[in-house]
């Protein structure tokens, strides 16, 4: 009977034994099986070259808020008489945003003193968390400056003028690096796909805007 009871508990501790590997393999496949939302953003990160494409957009007829809580119309801002560098951003980002937020200051910087000709623009695809204080904050981490407008406004709005400039891609996590330009003498954009560099985007901005 002893035998067969010391048979018994091993029979147990084996099955218990299995049962835990097999749930712990399970689980670990669970782990592996969640996807990662930053997942676009982390492949666009890993393209290193860019392309430039001529377009025309119809800019939506909007009023957005700046980070200092002014009311803008997009269109007339974009109509102005200075070059626009403009692209899309959210502040909570910890991937593409703060790389391309950090473009924008470097390529100001390559530029010199015809960095100061060009109105920069960045807009938030998160509305609903990016205010006017956050886009402030923002804008203070990055050394903004003046000439460059971190703008917000109605979700609505905003998805408005992402499908205008072709640039909606349904979730924030989905957000892939663009850049567009435009002279002020002329209805055309120059639409950047890919994190290119400050240097790539001054050189742009040289050849296509400032000529």
């Amino acid at each position: 009977m002893m035998k067969f009871e010391r048979l018994f508990v091993g029979f147990v501790l084996l099955f218990a034994y299995a049962s835990a590997s097999s749930n712990e393999h399970a689980g670990h496949q669970q782990e592996q099986a969640v996807p990662d939302k930053h997942a676009a953003h982390r492949a666009a990160m890993q393209k290193t070259r860019y392309s430039a494409t001529i377009e025309n957009y119809s800019v939506a007829d909007v009023e957005l808020i700046d980070q200092l809580g002014t009311s803008v119309s997009l269109r007339t801002l974009l109509e102005s008489d200075q070059p626009i560098a403009l692209n899309f951003i959210f502040t909570t980002c910890t991937t593409i945003c703060p790389v391309m937020t950090a473009t924008f200051s470097q390529m100001r910087r390559e530029l010199g003193d015809a960095g100061s000709e060009l109105r920069l623009v960045s807009i938030s695809i998160d509305p609903e968390y990016d205010r006017p204080d956050k886009l402030k904050a923002y804008a203070e981490q990055f050394q903004a400056g003046a000439g460059w407008d971190f703008l917000t406004g109605d979700s609505a709005d905003v998805v408005q003028v992402l499908k205008s400039f072709d640039s909606y891609a349904g979730s924030k996590m989905n957000h892939q690096p663009i850049t567009l330009l435009k002279s002020p003498d002329s209805a055309s954009w120059i639409r950047i796909d890919g994190l290119a560099s400050g240097k790539d985007l001054a050189n742009e901005v040289t050849a296509r805007l400032l000529d």
